[in-house]
Order: C-alpha cells, then sequence, then structure tokens
C-alpha cells in the first residue's frame, strides 16, 4: 500500500502547481540522472519530487528517495511504453485537464489574481509552461490503464489476500456507522416568489436600458455572496458546470448582451455574457433570491417533525421517506446515506464524518432518527435536516465479516501493484536503461541494469 501512495503522489507531483516556487527553495540544478529508453530522468524530477514529499510525510519510516526514484523510473518506463504503443492522449484533453486543475488551484488560493501572484507569472504562461508534464502525465496514467485497469478481485482472491495477513499484522479499523440524513431546503411563499421575480424584472430592464450599471447593480443587490464582490463575475465555466437552465441561457447569449430573467433552483439570474471560446463561456449575474422568512423556516422544522413522527411510528421507511421529501435530489440515489469516499461503502469511520454530524451520530442510539436540525449551506442560505443511524461497529481489527468491502479494495491494489511490478520487471529488459553510479546504491536498482543489456 505504501509502494502505490508513493506512486500515486509522484504522478501528481511530476506536474504539481507549485513546481516553480519549489524548484527555487530547493536549489535544483539540472543534470540527467537516469535514461529509460529514449526517456530522460533529470536531477530536478527528483529532488524536487523529494522536497514535496518530505513536507507531507516528515517521518516517513523508509528510504523514501531511493523509494521515489524507483517510482520516477516506472513512470518513464510507461511513458516509453505509451509511446511505443501510440497511446496518445489528444491537446483538447490537455488543455481541459489543465483547466481543470488551474480552476481547483484558484479556488484554494483565493482566486486567479491571488494565484498568479504565488506562481508569480500569468496563467496563460504557466499553463503553456504545465503542458507537456500534464500530457505526459495523462500518457502514463493510459499507459497504466492498459496493464491494469481491468483487473478485478474474485471472493476466493479477497479471502486469501486476508488470510496471508498475519494475525498480529491485521489492519485496526475505527468505529464505524451507517448513517443516512434527510435535508429539506426552506420553501419561499409565493409573495417573496413573485417580489424576488418582479425585482428581477425590473433590474434587467433598466440595465438593458442604460439607467443601471451592471458591476454597481451585482454589489448591491445580487446574492451570490462569492461573486457579488468581484461584479457578479463567474469567470470561465465549461458545459456541465452550471444547472441547465442557467447553462442554456449563457450559452445563446451573444458578446456584452444581457439576458432575460433565468429562473433555476438558486432564484432569478440576470445573466451577461462576457465571451465564448467555443464550449467555454465567461459570464457574470446578479443573483436575485426570493426571501427565506423565520414562518418559511418554523415551517419546515415542523414537516420534518412530521415526518420523523411517521418514521419513529413506522409509517413510512426512512428511504421512502427521503426519496419523497428530500430537497436534494442526489440524495435520493441511495437513501441519503453518507459514503466511504475510498472504498464506497456505506459504511464509514466516525472520524471521517463531518463535525457537527459526527458529535450528533456519537449521542444517538442504532434505530434512531435524530431531532430536526439546521444545517448551514455553502451558498449561504440554512437547510434542516434529520440524521438517521442504522447500525454501529465498535472499533475492531479486520475481518471479512465485518470488512469485506475495504479489504477487497486492498486485495485489489495489491493486486495492480504486483500486476504493474511484474510489468516492469519483464518489459524493461528490453529497453535501454542508464543511471548515473551516485544512484545505483539504491536498493533494487540493479534489477533495472543488467549486464546484457550493456
Amino acid at each position: 500500500m505504501r509502494n502505490k501512495l508513493i506512486r500515486s503522489i509522484a504522478i501528481c507531483l511530476l506536474v504539481g502547481v507549485f513546481a516553480k516556487a519549489d524548484a527555487q527553495q530547493v536549489g535544483i540544478l539540472d543534470e540527467v540522472i537516469a535514461v529509460v529508453g529514449e526517456k530522460i530522468v533529470l536531477k530536478s524530477d527528483l529532488d524536487q519530487t523529494y522536497y514535496q514529499m518530505k513536507l507531507q510525510y516528515p517521518t516517513y519510516d523508509g528510504d523514501l528517495k531511493c523509494e521515489l526514484f524507483d517510482q520516477i523510473l516506472t513512470q518513464k518506463l510507461l511513458l516509453y511504453k505509451a509511446e511505443v504503443d501510440s497511446l496518445t492522449v489528444g491537446e483538447e484533453r490537455v488543455n481541459y485537464e489543465i483547466d481543470r486543475r488551474i480552476e481547483y488551484y484558484a479556488l484554494q488560493a483565493g482566486g486567479q489574481s491571488e494565484l498568479e501572484k504565488y506562481l508569480g507569472m500569468p496563467l496563460l504562461e504557466y499553463k503553456a509552461q504545465m503542458r507537456i508534464k500534464m500530457k505526459e502525465e495523462m500518457e502514463i496514467q493510459e499507459a497504466q490503464n492498459s496493464i491494469i485497469s481491468e483487473l478485478k478481485v474474485s471472493p476466493t482472491e479477497v479471502r486469501r489476500f486476508y488470510e496471508d495477513i498475519p494475525s498480529d499484522s491485521l489492519p485496526e479499523f475505527a468505529s464505524e456507522v451507517e448513517v443516512a440524513q434527510l435535508v429539506i431546503q426552506p420553501r419561499p411563499s409565493e409573495v417573496a416568489e413573485e417580489y424576488a421575480r418582479k425585482t428581477a424584472e425590473k433590474l434587467r430592464r433598466e440595465l438593458v436600458e442604460g439607467k443601471r450599471e451592471f458591476c454597481l447593480t451585482a454589489s448591491i443587490y445580487s446574492k451570490d455572496e462569492g461573486s457579488k464582490k468581484n461584479c457578479g463575475s463567474l469567470g470561465d465555466f465549461k458545459r456541465g458546470q452550471m444547472v441547465p437552465e442557467f447553462e442554456a441561457a449563457t450559452f445563446k447569449l451573444k458578446k456584452d448582451s444581457i439576458s432575460k430573467v433565468v429562473k433555476t433552483q438558486f432564484g432569478y439570474h440576470i445573466i451577461q455574457l462576457i465571451e465564448r471560446k467555443g464550449e467555454i463561456a465567461n459570464a457574470r449575474h446578479i443573483l436575485i433570491r426570493p426571501e427565506i422568512l423565520q414562518s418559511d423556516m418554523e415551517q419546515t422544522l415542523e414537516d420534518l417533525r412530521r415526518i420523523k413522527e411517521r418514521i419513529d411510528k413506522d409509517s413510512i421507511s426512512w428511504c421512502d421517506a427521503v426519496t419523497k421529501y428530500a430537497s436534494d435530489e442526489a440524495l435520493k440515489s441511495n437513501c441519503g446515506y453518507f459514503t466511504d469516499p475510498n472504498v464506497g461503502s456505506a459504511k464509514i469511520e466516525v472520524t471521517a464524518l463531518e463535525s457537527d454530524v459526527g458529535i450528533r451520530v456519537t449521542k444517538m442510539k442504532v434505530g434512531e432518527v435524530s431531532a430536526p436540525h439546521a444545517v448551514p449551506q455553502q451558498d449561504g442560505t440554512t437547510a434542516f435536516r434529520l440524521l438517521y443511524l442504522k447500525s454501529e461497529t465498535p472499533p475492531h481489527k479486520a475481518s471479512l465479516e465485518n470488512d469485506y468491502q475495504k479489504l477487497a479494495v486492498y486485495a485489489l491494489e495489491k493486486k495492480k501493484q504486483d500486476t504493474l511490478n511484474k510489468w516492469s520487471e519483464t518489459f524493461r529488459k528490453d529497453v535501454h536503461v542508464w543511471i548515473d553510479d551516485k544512484y545505483q546504491v539504491c536498493p533494487g536498482i540493479d534489477g533495472w541494469i543488467m549486464k546484457d543489456k550493456n
């Protein structure tokens, strides 16, 4: 498992967003330290990755630099396979992935301008620098997928994997629960709904007539707290990133034109298209949201109390209640259960839950439905929720009976790692490999250098 973790992180770090800053900090002086096929390994490849890994895992107990070097050699071998097998990645896919990552990094940094300050260069320049390594990373992934993507594990293999673990080495799992949520957003009254619609239409009419300026109007009236500070700007977005009604209206607009009032689940929007390049739009908007009154929230709480009462009396099942009443359609597909993102299991460690959920769950009994309570939403609104605790498993050592799904994931990862290792050992026999003498002291490196190849 440790080797897989290092491999995954190494691939990521080779095209890391902060590569430039890290290279400056470690004082990288480039030189070729290995060649795999026609692919070179630079000292900077190793030093930069090692520096980042040391920051993340300062107490790592293995020979981190040597293990990373071995993983980088494997990635270069995969890159060579991608070239030999013509596993190419189109420029459109590369550009999409770069844009997706830049959006994420900008969000973490506090905006594109803040990210540019950190990088010390415009994003267009950074994207150009990133493109080659991003393409390489994606081709490495394509080559790796061609080897392991079809692998599966049978119940027999999972059992064998479990039985091969010494009893004193079985992993310890923390307390786990199966817990679900039913979330309802308060609905505005018809009066509030109509007032919001008329307000949006009035503002839109005044914008079109030139009586108002878009930026100032957004900063005063928009209920989208994330964009109003920036004149309502949403930046670049692609099809599929916005709700359908908003997206459909935006991509019909001409540059600088203003949409009719568009209604979505969030409220009423006035949209202005700044620019469009193919399937990418840059737009800004003003959101007028119907006001939720105290009476609306009290009504939602009362609705949830009645739903809880029906569940407690077995007049409706938990799953049927979620399907019928939950505001979020995504919750209805699995009855509102939280899932462990690593294994897809409905059993999840209490420590992995949101802090508020975890605290409430520890005070509940199995089979109990919580009292209704408020849940702050990312858009600044407030929803209300019920929690249902289906089961609880105390801290324990791994067992097939209680932890099959997790053990299946671990068994599959081991099978993938073993398959990659066997492929690497076989494939590199027919590939030219040269490694600088200074790096041949690493354990296992002699497996890369064979006398009959030199």
